[in-house]
Protein backbone atom coordinates (compact mmCIF):
# COMPACT_ATOMS: atom_id res chain seq x y z
CA UNK A 1 0.00 0.00 0.00
CA UNK A 2 2.91 2.32 0.61
CA UNK A 3 4.91 3.79 -2.21
CA UNK A 4 8.66 3.54 -2.82
CA UNK A 5 8.55 6.16 -5.58
CA UNK A 6 10.13 9.60 -5.04
CA UNK A 7 7.73 12.20 -3.75
CA UNK A 8 6.09 14.26 -6.45
CA UNK A 9 6.53 18.03 -6.54
CA UNK A 10 4.14 19.72 -4.16
CA UNK A 11 4.21 16.90 -1.59
CA UNK A 12 5.34 19.29 1.12
CA UNK A 13 2.31 21.49 0.54
CA UNK A 14 0.10 18.42 0.42
CA UNK A 15 1.44 17.39 3.82
CA UNK A 16 0.80 20.88 5.22
CA UNK A 17 -2.74 20.89 3.82
CA UNK A 18 -3.29 17.40 5.25
CA UNK A 19 -2.09 18.58 8.68
CA UNK A 20 -4.60 21.45 8.65
CA UNK A 21 -7.38 19.10 7.52
CA UNK A 22 -6.36 16.58 10.16
CA UNK A 23 -6.47 19.20 12.91
CA UNK A 24 -10.00 20.16 11.83
CA UNK A 25 -11.06 16.51 11.73
CA UNK A 26 -9.39 16.04 15.10
CA UNK A 27 -11.69 18.68 16.56
CA UNK A 28 -14.66 16.55 15.50
CA UNK A 29 -12.97 13.41 16.82
CA UNK A 30 -12.77 15.12 20.21
CA UNK A 31 -16.54 15.55 20.08
CA UNK A 32 -16.90 11.83 19.35
CA UNK A 33 -14.50 10.86 22.14
CA UNK A 34 -16.46 12.92 24.66
CA UNK A 35 -20.02 12.19 23.55
CA UNK A 36 -20.10 8.57 22.36
CA UNK A 37 -19.23 6.83 25.67
CA UNK A 38 -21.46 9.25 27.59
CA UNK A 39 -24.43 8.70 25.30
CA UNK A 40 -24.72 12.39 24.37
CA UNK A 41 -26.41 13.19 21.07
CA UNK A 42 -24.45 14.76 18.22
CA UNK A 43 -27.51 16.84 17.30
CA UNK A 44 -28.46 18.34 20.64
CA UNK A 45 -26.49 20.29 21.59
CA UNK A 46 -25.15 20.81 18.08
CA UNK A 47 -22.40 23.23 19.11
CA UNK A 48 -19.40 22.41 21.28
CA UNK A 49 -19.75 23.33 24.94
CA UNK A 50 -17.68 23.53 28.10
CA UNK A 51 -18.16 20.32 30.13
CA UNK A 52 -17.91 22.32 33.38
CA UNK A 53 -20.32 25.24 32.85
CA UNK A 54 -22.13 23.93 29.72
CA UNK A 55 -21.60 27.27 27.95
CA UNK A 56 -21.45 27.08 24.17
CA UNK A 57 -18.02 27.78 22.76
CA UNK A 58 -17.97 30.46 20.01
CA UNK A 59 -16.35 29.43 16.75
CA UNK A 60 -13.42 31.83 17.08
CA UNK A 61 -12.43 30.17 20.39
CA UNK A 62 -12.97 26.69 18.99
CA UNK A 63 -10.30 26.75 16.30
CA UNK A 64 -8.29 23.50 16.27
CA UNK A 65 -5.06 23.66 18.31
CA UNK A 66 -5.05 27.48 18.34
CA UNK A 67 -8.20 27.74 20.47
CA UNK A 68 -6.71 25.68 23.29
CA UNK A 69 -3.41 27.58 23.14
CA UNK A 70 -5.05 31.03 23.08
CA UNK A 71 -7.23 30.12 26.07
CA UNK A 72 -4.19 28.57 27.81
CA UNK A 73 -6.19 25.46 28.50
CA UNK A 74 -9.03 27.17 30.38
CA UNK A 75 -12.67 27.95 29.61
CA UNK A 76 -13.22 31.61 28.67
CA UNK A 77 -16.45 31.70 30.70
CA UNK A 78 -15.86 29.73 33.93
CA UNK A 79 -12.04 29.39 33.69
CA UNK A 80 -12.26 25.66 34.40
CA UNK A 81 -9.33 23.64 33.00
CA UNK A 82 -9.82 22.24 29.50
CA UNK A 83 -8.60 18.67 29.18
CA UNK A 84 -5.23 18.60 27.36
CA UNK A 85 -6.66 15.69 25.41
CA UNK A 86 -8.31 18.21 23.07
CA UNK A 87 -4.94 19.64 22.07
CA UNK A 88 -3.33 16.19 21.89
CA UNK A 89 -6.03 14.68 19.66
CA UNK A 90 -6.10 17.63 17.24
CA UNK A 91 -2.31 17.70 16.96
CA UNK A 92 -2.02 13.92 16.68
CA UNK A 93 -4.69 13.74 13.98
CA UNK A 94 -2.97 16.51 12.04
CA UNK A 95 0.40 14.78 12.24
CA UNK A 96 -0.96 11.37 11.23
CA UNK A 97 -2.94 12.84 8.33
CA UNK A 98 0.19 14.66 7.15
CA UNK A 99 2.36 11.54 7.38
CA UNK A 100 -0.29 9.59 5.47
CA UNK A 101 -0.39 12.27 2.76
CA UNK A 102 3.42 12.06 2.54
CA UNK A 103 3.59 8.25 2.29
CA UNK A 104 0.31 6.82 1.02
CA UNK A 105 -0.66 6.99 -2.68
CA UNK A 106 -3.61 9.26 -3.36
CA UNK A 107 -6.09 6.58 -4.46
CA UNK A 108 -5.96 4.95 -1.02
CA UNK A 109 -5.27 8.04 1.07
CA UNK A 110 -8.89 8.73 2.03
CA UNK A 111 -9.37 5.12 3.17
CA UNK A 112 -6.28 5.36 5.38
CA UNK A 113 -7.57 8.62 6.87
CA UNK A 114 -10.84 6.87 7.74
CA UNK A 115 -9.21 4.04 9.68
CA UNK A 116 -6.82 6.46 11.38
CA UNK A 117 -9.81 8.50 12.62
CA UNK A 118 -11.47 5.34 13.94
CA UNK A 119 -8.28 4.26 15.70
CA UNK A 120 -7.85 7.66 17.35
CA UNK A 121 -11.40 7.66 18.71
CA UNK A 122 -11.19 4.09 20.03
CA UNK A 123 -7.77 4.72 21.58
CA UNK A 124 -8.82 7.68 23.70
CA UNK A 125 -12.19 6.20 24.66
CA UNK A 126 -10.49 2.96 25.69
CA UNK A 127 -7.88 4.83 27.72
CA UNK A 128 -10.56 6.68 29.69
CA UNK A 129 -13.43 4.18 29.93
CA UNK A 130 -11.80 0.79 29.17
CA UNK A 131 -14.36 0.18 26.43
CA UNK A 132 -14.33 0.18 22.64
CA UNK A 133 -17.69 1.48 21.41
CA UNK A 134 -19.58 -0.84 19.08
CA UNK A 135 -20.44 2.22 17.01
CA UNK A 136 -16.79 2.59 16.05
CA UNK A 137 -15.81 -1.08 15.60
CA UNK A 138 -18.93 -2.03 13.63
CA UNK A 139 -18.72 1.13 11.54
CA UNK A 140 -15.07 0.32 10.94
CA UNK A 141 -15.92 -3.16 9.67
CA UNK A 142 -18.54 -1.78 7.28
CA UNK A 143 -16.23 1.02 6.11
CA UNK A 144 -13.33 -1.38 5.58
CA UNK A 145 -15.41 -3.69 3.38
CA UNK A 146 -16.80 -0.84 1.27
CA UNK A 147 -13.54 1.11 0.94
CA UNK A 148 -11.62 -2.04 0.04
CA UNK A 149 -13.76 -2.31 -3.09
CA UNK A 150 -13.55 1.40 -3.85
CA UNK A 151 -9.79 1.63 -3.21
CA UNK A 152 -8.40 -1.90 -3.75
CA UNK A 153 -4.88 -0.53 -3.36
CA UNK A 154 -5.47 -1.01 0.38
CA UNK A 155 -4.80 -4.70 -0.29
CA UNK A 156 -2.07 -4.36 -2.92
CA UNK A 157 -4.35 -5.13 -5.84
CA UNK A 158 -6.30 -3.33 -8.53
CA UNK A 159 -9.19 -5.83 -8.50
CA UNK A 160 -12.13 -4.71 -6.30
CA UNK A 161 -13.43 -8.24 -5.78
CA UNK A 162 -10.02 -9.52 -4.72
CA UNK A 163 -9.66 -6.60 -2.32
CA UNK A 164 -13.13 -7.29 -0.88
CA UNK A 165 -12.24 -10.93 -0.28
CA UNK A 166 -8.94 -9.87 1.31
CA UNK A 167 -10.89 -7.56 3.64
CA UNK A 168 -13.21 -10.39 4.66
CA UNK A 169 -10.29 -12.76 5.28
CA UNK A 170 -8.41 -10.07 7.21
CA UNK A 171 -11.35 -9.22 9.45
CA UNK A 172 -12.21 -12.88 10.07
CA UNK A 173 -8.59 -13.82 10.80
CA UNK A 174 -8.17 -11.00 13.29
CA UNK A 175 -11.40 -11.77 15.12
CA UNK A 176 -10.62 -15.49 15.24
CA UNK A 177 -7.10 -14.95 16.62
CA UNK A 178 -8.21 -12.66 19.43
CA UNK A 179 -11.25 -14.82 20.17
CA UNK A 180 -8.96 -17.82 20.71
CA UNK A 181 -6.61 -15.70 22.81
CA UNK A 182 -9.60 -14.58 24.86
CA UNK A 183 -10.87 -18.14 25.38
CA UNK A 184 -7.51 -19.72 26.22
CA UNK A 185 -6.59 -16.72 28.35
CA UNK A 186 -9.78 -17.20 30.29
CA UNK A 187 -8.80 -20.79 31.04
CA UNK A 188 -5.25 -19.88 32.07
CA UNK A 189 -5.77 -16.53 33.79
CA UNK A 190 -9.54 -16.38 34.23
CA UNK A 191 -9.51 -15.62 37.95
CA UNK A 192 -7.49 -13.81 40.55
CA UNK A 193 -7.39 -14.35 44.31
CA UNK A 194 -6.78 -11.88 47.10
CA UNK A 195 -6.13 -12.27 50.82
CA UNK A 196 -6.63 -9.53 53.40
CA UNK A 197 -4.48 -9.15 56.50
CA UNK A 198 -7.54 -8.63 58.70
CA UNK A 199 -11.33 -8.96 58.30
CA UNK A 200 -12.49 -6.04 56.14
CA UNK A 201 -15.95 -4.55 55.75
CA UNK A 202 -17.82 -5.28 52.51
CA UNK A 203 -21.32 -4.71 51.12
CA UNK A 204 -23.41 -5.37 48.03
CA UNK A 205 -24.81 -2.30 46.26
CA UNK A 206 -27.47 -2.00 43.58
CA UNK A 207 -26.83 0.63 40.94
CA UNK A 208 -29.03 2.14 38.19
CA UNK A 209 -29.88 0.14 35.05
CA UNK A 210 -29.55 -3.22 36.80
CA UNK A 211 -25.85 -2.83 37.60
CA UNK A 212 -24.46 -4.16 40.88
CA UNK A 213 -21.16 -3.94 42.69
CA UNK A 214 -19.39 -5.26 45.74
CA UNK A 215 -17.59 -2.63 47.78
CA UNK A 216 -14.64 -3.84 49.87
CA UNK A 217 -13.03 -1.14 51.99
CA UNK A 218 -14.16 1.61 49.55
CA UNK A 219 -12.92 -0.32 46.48
CA UNK A 220 -15.62 -1.12 43.95
CA UNK A 221 -15.96 -4.39 42.00
CA UNK A 222 -18.76 -4.01 39.47
CA UNK A 223 -20.73 -6.79 37.84
CA UNK A 224 -20.10 -5.45 34.32
CA UNK A 225 -16.33 -5.79 34.80
CA UNK A 226 -16.43 -9.32 36.20
CA UNK A 227 -19.38 -11.22 34.75
CA UNK A 228 -18.83 -12.07 31.09
CA UNK A 229 -20.18 -15.65 31.02
CA UNK A 230 -22.89 -17.47 32.93
CA UNK A 231 -20.18 -19.64 34.50
CA UNK A 232 -18.40 -16.64 36.05
CA UNK A 233 -18.64 -16.24 39.81
CA UNK A 234 -17.27 -14.17 42.67
CA UNK A 235 -16.25 -15.96 45.86
CA UNK A 236 -15.90 -14.19 49.20
CA UNK A 237 -14.75 -15.74 52.47
CA UNK A 238 -16.92 -14.06 55.10
CA UNK A 239 -16.25 -14.17 58.85
CA UNK A 240 -19.64 -12.52 59.31
CA UNK A 241 -22.40 -11.52 56.91
CA UNK A 242 -25.95 -10.25 57.30
CA UNK A 243 -28.50 -10.65 54.50
CA UNK A 244 -31.82 -8.87 55.08
CA UNK A 245 -31.47 -9.37 58.83
CA UNK A 246 -30.35 -13.01 58.69
CA UNK A 247 -26.88 -13.50 60.17
CA UNK A 248 -24.27 -16.02 59.00
CA UNK A 249 -20.80 -16.76 60.40
CA UNK A 250 -17.73 -18.18 58.69
CA UNK A 251 -19.33 -18.95 55.34
CA UNK A 252 -18.31 -18.70 51.70
CA UNK A 253 -20.46 -16.46 49.54
CA UNK A 254 -20.60 -17.49 45.88
CA UNK A 255 -22.03 -14.68 43.74
CA UNK A 256 -23.39 -15.48 40.30
CA UNK A 257 -24.76 -12.85 37.92
CA UNK A 258 -28.32 -13.06 39.34
CA UNK A 259 -28.06 -15.00 42.60
CA UNK A 260 -25.80 -15.79 45.55
CA UNK A 261 -25.18 -19.10 47.30
CA UNK A 262 -24.64 -19.02 51.07
CA UNK A 263 -23.82 -22.53 52.19
CA UNK A 264 -26.67 -24.64 50.83
CA UNK A 265 -29.00 -21.67 50.51
CA UNK A 266 -29.57 -19.86 47.19
CA UNK A 267 -30.94 -16.30 47.18
CA UNK A 268 -31.91 -14.23 44.15
CA UNK A 269 -30.06 -10.93 44.12
CA UNK A 270 -33.16 -8.98 43.05
CA UNK A 271 -34.84 -10.02 46.30
CA UNK A 272 -32.00 -8.88 48.55
CA UNK A 273 -32.49 -5.48 50.18
CA UNK A 274 -29.23 -5.39 52.14
CA UNK A 275 -26.11 -7.54 52.27
CA UNK A 276 -23.01 -6.62 54.26
CA UNK A 277 -20.37 -8.19 56.40
CA UNK A 278 -16.66 -8.83 56.93
CA UNK A 279 -14.36 -10.68 54.55
CA UNK A 280 -10.81 -12.04 54.73
CA UNK A 281 -10.38 -12.63 50.99
CA UNK A 282 -11.85 -14.18 47.92
CA UNK A 283 -11.66 -14.78 44.22
CA UNK A 284 -12.85 -12.72 41.22
CA UNK A 285 -13.26 -13.69 37.56
CA UNK A 286 -11.50 -11.68 34.90
CA UNK A 287 -11.18 -11.57 31.14
CA UNK A 288 -7.85 -11.97 29.36
CA UNK A 289 -9.24 -9.61 26.71
CA UNK A 290 -12.46 -7.73 26.08
CA UNK A 291 -14.97 -8.48 23.33
CA UNK A 292 -14.44 -4.91 22.13
CA UNK A 293 -10.84 -5.74 21.22
CA UNK A 294 -12.06 -8.63 19.06
CA UNK A 295 -14.43 -6.34 17.17
CA UNK A 296 -11.72 -3.70 16.79
CA UNK A 297 -9.20 -6.11 15.28
CA UNK A 298 -11.92 -7.30 12.89
CA UNK A 299 -12.35 -3.70 11.74
CA UNK A 300 -8.59 -3.26 11.39
CA UNK A 301 -8.37 -6.50 9.43
CA UNK A 302 -10.81 -5.27 6.78
CA UNK A 303 -8.36 -2.44 6.04
CA UNK A 304 -5.02 -4.27 6.30
CA UNK A 305 -5.80 -7.87 5.32
CA UNK A 306 -4.54 -11.00 7.03
CA UNK A 307 -0.85 -10.09 6.71
CA UNK A 308 -1.49 -6.80 8.45
CA UNK A 309 -3.61 -8.48 11.11
CA UNK A 310 -0.85 -10.92 12.02
CA UNK A 311 1.58 -8.03 12.37
CA UNK A 312 -0.92 -5.91 14.32
CA UNK A 313 -1.69 -8.62 16.87
CA UNK A 314 1.97 -9.56 17.34
CA UNK A 315 3.31 -6.00 17.44
CA UNK A 316 0.40 -4.76 19.57
CA UNK A 317 1.01 -7.54 22.10
CA UNK A 318 4.74 -6.76 22.20
CA UNK A 319 4.17 -3.02 22.63
CA UNK A 320 1.57 -3.69 25.31
CA UNK A 321 3.84 -6.09 27.19
CA UNK A 322 6.78 -3.68 27.13
CA UNK A 323 4.58 -0.77 28.20
CA UNK A 324 3.07 -2.82 31.01
CA UNK A 325 6.49 -3.91 32.25
CA UNK A 326 7.79 -0.34 32.21
CA UNK A 327 4.65 0.85 33.99
CA UNK A 328 5.10 -1.76 36.72
CA UNK A 329 8.80 -0.95 37.14
CA UNK A 330 8.03 2.77 37.43
CA UNK A 331 5.19 2.08 39.85
CA UNK A 332 2.55 3.52 37.53
CA UNK A 333 0.60 0.24 37.16
CA UNK A 334 -0.12 -2.58 39.57
CA UNK A 335 0.43 -6.15 38.41
CA UNK A 336 -3.30 -6.89 38.56
CA UNK A 337 -4.38 -3.55 37.09
CA UNK A 338 -6.61 -3.58 34.03
CA UNK A 339 -4.75 -2.25 30.97
CA UNK A 340 -6.59 -1.32 27.74
CA UNK A 341 -5.36 -3.27 24.72
CA UNK A 342 -7.07 -1.13 22.08
CA UNK A 343 -4.40 1.62 22.03
CA UNK A 344 -1.63 -0.92 21.41
CA UNK A 345 -3.56 -2.46 18.52
CA UNK A 346 -4.05 1.05 17.14
CA UNK A 347 -0.32 1.84 17.32
CA UNK A 348 0.62 -1.43 15.62
CA UNK A 349 -2.03 -1.02 12.91
CA UNK A 350 -0.80 2.52 12.19
CA UNK A 351 2.75 1.27 11.77
CA UNK A 352 1.52 -1.33 9.26
CA UNK A 353 -0.60 1.21 7.37
CA UNK A 354 2.43 3.44 6.86
CA UNK A 355 5.29 0.94 6.49
CA UNK A 356 3.68 -2.46 5.97
CA UNK A 357 5.15 -3.08 2.56
CA UNK A 358 8.66 -2.23 3.74
CA UNK A 359 8.24 -4.45 6.80
CA UNK A 360 7.03 -7.30 4.61
CA UNK A 361 10.03 -6.96 2.29
CA UNK A 362 12.41 -6.78 5.26
CA UNK A 363 10.91 -9.94 6.72
CA UNK A 364 11.22 -11.70 3.36
CA UNK A 365 14.90 -10.72 3.11
CA UNK A 366 15.51 -11.99 6.64
CA UNK A 367 14.08 -15.36 5.57
CA UNK A 368 16.14 -15.31 2.39
CA UNK A 369 13.03 -15.03 0.21
CA UNK A 370 13.79 -11.63 -1.29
Amino acid sequence: MTSSLPLAAGSYWQAVAAFVLGAIIGSFLNVCIYRIPRGISFISPARSFCPACRTRIPWYLNLPILGWLVLRGRCANCHAPIDPRYLIVETLTGVLFAVAAWIVPVPTLFSVWVILAILIITTFVDLEFFIIPDLMSKSGIAAGLVLSMLTPGLHQTSAPLQAFLSAIVGGTTGALILFLVCEFGKLAFGRYKFTLNAPTRFRLEKLPEGERQIVIDQENFSWSEHFFRRSDRIRLQATEVEIDGAAYRRVELIFFEDHVCVGRETIELDKIKSLSGWTTGGQFPREAMGIGDIKLIAAIGTFVGWHGVLFTVAAGSFIGAVSGLIGIILGRWARSQKIPFGPFLAIAATIWLFWGQELGLLYARMLGLG
